[in-house]
């Protein structure tokens, strides 16, 4: 019976009649938190006679709902434990046996459990994945399993080095090494020995591409023995690969095939060894440079084997820039050959290049800026310019230098569309010459300096934009002029920028849509630069009162561009430059930045039937939070009523993308409003759903908001105190889920700091047993220091001693225990400013009570903290950097998930909001001696004799 209702409720999710299809997902949610739900699915997939589009549904839900579910822990509405252990048993082999459709969603299943469970909570995974490669004679089960095995271990690319990875690591590499070399071995044999059918050929180099990645991924930390000790095998295997050639495999048009694919990733292995091993890699130095070279050479210039040659070049990048005994990259000739016959030619835009320009213009963007994720041929080729020139810069430089002069000298002399590629050709070139580091925030900070940036700047770029021709014409001259001033916009003079400001924001206005946006970014790079003055403190370089008229005139054409879907549907670009340009204005552009509210809530409204671009979003909703930031304090009603119509109907009609940006925007509203209107109560319930809660993406946005109903208890007392059990419902419900343990705390310390103490009390022992039962089940260092920043702030912020009295309730002696056994690594890790200054004054005032003061071995304890956390050492922590509030991310701070994932607004607190848990404490040294000194000066003193670690705080106390 469970599994027809199933199985009509997912025919239903894809029927087509939106009120049933939500219908059948709002049942799907209730019935996915009972016991045996996620086997019964797991039935439905494997059955052949269910109808394939409903087991696609079902492999999609799955997916979803291991996502959703999978880190929840000990709370309502998670996976029970039974069901877990089931899933792990079956799931492997039911993947293989699916149909590819299924199989692609199971496989994200199995991805995302592995991250939190393998190893150690899926102790059969790896053991099974071996013996399916050991025995079966299928193909399709031997690359299923190797794509698994692949999948799995690409968790230990993107961790931090740890012992924890090093232990999992070791375990997989002993489980696994000889499997591995034997399936590369056997499979390399059947590839290169030419008797393969096309079929067959096929899947054998999905085999390989997988065995390739997982080869990768288990050299990526360190060099495990077992592949140091075989590596003559595998690179044997990586050279024949790189020489072989087969139609059958090979990419066409744009399109690069599996030939291209394992070749690419055979290149990022030698860049590996290249960057981390270089002894055992040297002896392979040689003759892997040269076949690399011979490949790149020989591709031609179709965009199918774009991804191999970025690769193949940054390899090449990567030994030249590294010291061998025996290099390939100190002739002058060699160096000049791969000037020639390398970088000249990917550099220099082709055909389809420009055509992309013309009609794929946000792809293009997207590949040609700096730190973007996918590896263009022209990137590569400035890599590998700045790699050559780290170690042999004089050769590189004048080798370059006169290739430059030699195009500027064609370009005169050729017709004006080879004379435009060729001076765009001279920038990118200049640009890869000149820049030799560079950080995402500050741009360009170290430069070659055998070129004169200002006297190229003032020949071409600078007559370019503001010469007399129509901004319409040379659109890729144009663009990379003004990409020219974007990368150097720290060097380039004040005066000189000044000069041409005027016409980069002329540019703003150009049709095309790489110009006007590349003006856009230019503007909004431009403001974020900063100088340091004599005191070593940073500064901005341009200030809003002289920048004011210029960056405003600029919002009206960019908010068109964007309204009219003109160029690139949803700019990101455009959305951040406004939402940049109104934080740095602040009062200068509040007039202009109230009357943009208006366009931006009718952009907000016909973006909301389709959502489909997460980083326009966010800086969508980032440029309100900017204008709203400065409007409402001085403004609230006018505000109000520009922006809550339209979040109101978000709210009503449930927009789950703009759900967690909403939220952040009425808590700065609610916030800054003199008096709540009835909108906040009759929305307060709604809140509270535990529907709302379950999206991991909502609950940063709901704790803002509910920190801006804490802090305005006063007004809304009844409402809190009714709802207060629902509150500590969902407070347990975040702080049992791993993915948002952290969000939990944030929520504990709003509580803390701004609900009244007897809205607390009669709930504390429960909340205090909650958050100790998660502290003794052995967890993280960060819950540690989590729990006893919060503990602090409650000190601090209660007068009554509830921490205490709770504590002892539970258990007599508990808050001498956790003062010697969690306290102490906490003390010493590194804190926020606001995070140490709650910490110093929660423990004076633990010290002070008697049962701590009367206890020498934990009053010693907590008088090394005090030491370490007032810095009265020469070598103790000073607090972490705090973030600049005007920081606005790289990417807009979006994030590309199918999955609607949080992301925090820079601009959701009023200014001067910002100095975290402890705004009331300008001066923790101060506050800590007047709570110290009456009651323990005298103790620490004796202490102090015996114990010389603790004189700087007796001193400190005297």
């Amino acid at each position: 019976a469970q599994m027809a209702q199933l199985t009509q409720l997912l025919q239903q999710t894809v029927g087509g009649q939106r009120q049933n299809m939500q219908d059948a997902e709002k049942e799907l949610r209730q019935a996915e938190t009972r016991p045996g739900f996620g086997l019964v699915l797991l039935q439905l997939l494997r059955d052949a006679n269910v109808h394939p589009g409903t087991r696609q549904a079902g492999g999609i839900y799955f997916k979803n709902y291991i996502r959703r579910l999978w880190s929840v822990e000990s709370a309502v509405g998670c996976i029970a434990d039974a069901d877990k252990q089931a899933i792990k048993q079956h799931l492997l082999s039911l993947m293989l046996a699916a149909p590819r459709q299924v199989q692609i969603q199971l496989a994200a299943g199995l991805e995302e459990i592995s991250i939190t469970d393998y190893p150690a909570e899926w102790p059969s995974l790896l053991p099974e994945i071996v013996q399916n490669l050991k025995t079966s004679q299928d193909l399709a089960v031997l690359k299923g399993t190797m794509e698994t095995a692949h999948t799995v271990f690409l968790k230990f690319r993107n961790q931090g080095r740890s012992v924890e990875l090093l232990k999992e690591i070791k375990y997989t590499v002993q489980l696994f090494q000889e499997t591995h070399l034997t399936v590369f071995k056997a499979v390399c044999q059947q590839i290169v020995s030419g008797a393969l059918p096309p079929e067959g050929l096929v899947g054998y180099f999905e085999m390989m591409k997988a065995t390739i990645g997982a080869f990768y991924s288990l050299n990526v930390v360190d060099l495990p023995e077992f592949f140091e000790d075989h590596r003559e095998e595998y690179f044997k295997g990586f050279l024949e690969l790189l020489k072989f050639q087969n139609a059958a495999v090979a990419g066409s048009g744009d399109q690069p095939g599996l030939q291209e694919q394992v070749k690419a990733a055979i290149c990022e292995c030698f860049q590996l060894y290249t960057d981390k091993y270089q002894e055992e890699f040297s002896p392979f130095l040689l003759v892997c440079v040269k076949d690399v070279w011979e490949l790149l050479v020989g591709l031609d210039q179709q965009e199918k084997n774009d991804q191999v040659v970025a690769k193949g070049i940054h390899f090449l990048s990567s030994a030249a820039s590294t010291r061998w005994q025996q290099s390939p990259f100190e002739d002058h000739s060699i160096l000049s050959s791969i000037c020639e016959k390398v970088v000249f030619p990917n550099i220099i835009l082709r055909n389809s290049d420009a055509e992309m320009f013309e009609d794929n213009p946000s792809e293009y963007i997207r590949r040609d800026m700096e730190g973007a994720d996918q590896e263009t041929r022209r990137r590569s080729s400035m890599d590998l310019v700045k790699a050559m020139g780290q170690l042999n810069e004089a050769k590189v430089t004048e080798i370059l230098v006169n290739y430059v002069k030699a195009l500027m000298d064609q370009a005169r002399q050729v017709a004006p569309e080879r004379a435009e590629r060729f001076k765009d050709a001279c920038i990118y070139l200049v640009i890869a010459l000149v820049v030799r580091g560079q950080t995402q925030r500050e741009g360009v900070t170290v430069t070659n300096q055998n070129v004169d940036i200002n006297a190229f700047f003032t020949s071409l770029v600078a007559p370019e934009l503001t010469g007399p021709d129509p901004i319409g014409t040379k659109p890729i001259l144009r663009a990379s002029c003004l990409k020219f001033i974007t990368v150097f916009r720290n060097q380039l003079p004040r005066e000189q920028v000044g000069a041409v400001l005027p016409a980069v924001c002329q540019h703003v206005t150009a049709d095309s849509p790489v110009v006007h946006t590349y003006a856009a970014i230019c503007l909004e790079k431009l403001i974020t630069v900063r100088d340091k003055n004599g005191q070593g403190q940073a500064a901005w370089r341009y200030d809003p009162a002289s920048m004011g008229s210029h960056l405003l005139q600029v919002v009206d054409p960019m908010l068109q561009i964007i309204a009219s879907m003109k160029g690139i549907a949803m700019n990101e670009y455009l959305m951040r430059a406004i939402a940049r340009i109104f934080t740095f204005l602040k009062q200068v552009g509040a007039q202009k930045g109230l009357t943009t509210l208006t366009p931006l809530a009718q952009i907000l409204m016909a973006v909301s039937s389709n959502p489909s671009n997460p980083v326009f979003n966010h800086n969508l909703f980032e440029a309100i939070a900017s204008i709203v930031k400065v409007c409402v304090p001085v403004q609230p009603d006018a505000v109000e009523n520009a922006l809550l119509p339209s979040l109101g109907q978000i709210l009503e009609r449930n927009i789950v993308d703009f759900l967690p940006y909403t939220f952040q925007i009425l808590g700065l509203l609610l916030d800054a409003a003199p008096n709540a209107r009835p909108l906040y109560q009759d929305l307060f319930a709604r809140l509270l759903n535990v529907e709302l809660w379950r999206a991991q993406a909502n609950v940063p946005g709901l704790v803002r908001l509910l920190r801006a109903y804490f802090a305005k208890h006063a007004a809304f007392g009844q409402l809190l105190q009714t709802h207060m059990q629902a509150i500590l419902e969902r407070f347990q419900f975040v702080l049992c889920n791993r993915k948002t343990e952290g969000v939990a705390f944030d929520f504990l310390n709003a509580m803390y700091t701004h609900l009244p103490v007897e809205l607390i009390q009669p709930h504390f022992k429960t909340l205090l047993t909650v958050l100790l039962t998660r502290l003794q089940g052995g967890k993280s260092s960060k819950y540690q220091r989590d729990f006893v920043v919060s503990c602090s702030l409650l000190m601090h912020r209660n007068a009554t001693n509830m921490l205490p009295t709770g504590l002892n309730e539970i258990q007599s002696g508990l808050l001498g225990n956790l003062l010697a056994n969690v306290w102490p690594p906490v003390i010493s890790m590194s804190l926020r400013l606001d995070e140490r200054k709650v910490c110093v004054i929660g423990l004076a005032k633990l010290m002070a009570l008697d049962e701590v003061r009367q206890n020498a071995q934990v009053l010693q304890s907590c008088c090394q903290g005090l030491v370490h956390l007032l810095g009265l050492l020469p070598s103790a922590t000073a607090s972490v950097e705090e973030p600049d509030d005007d920081e606005v991310p790289a990417d807009g701070g979006g994030v590309l998930e199918y999955e609607v994932s949080f992301s925090k607004l820079r601009n959701t607190d009023l200014p001067g909001a910002a100095s975290g848990l402890a705004p009331d404490v300008p001066d923790m040294h101060v506050a800590a001696k007047a709570i110290l000194r009456p009651v323990l000066g005298g103790v620490v003193a004796q202490l102090a004799h015996s114990n010389e670690h603790l004189q700087p705080l007796a001193r400190f106390l005297q």
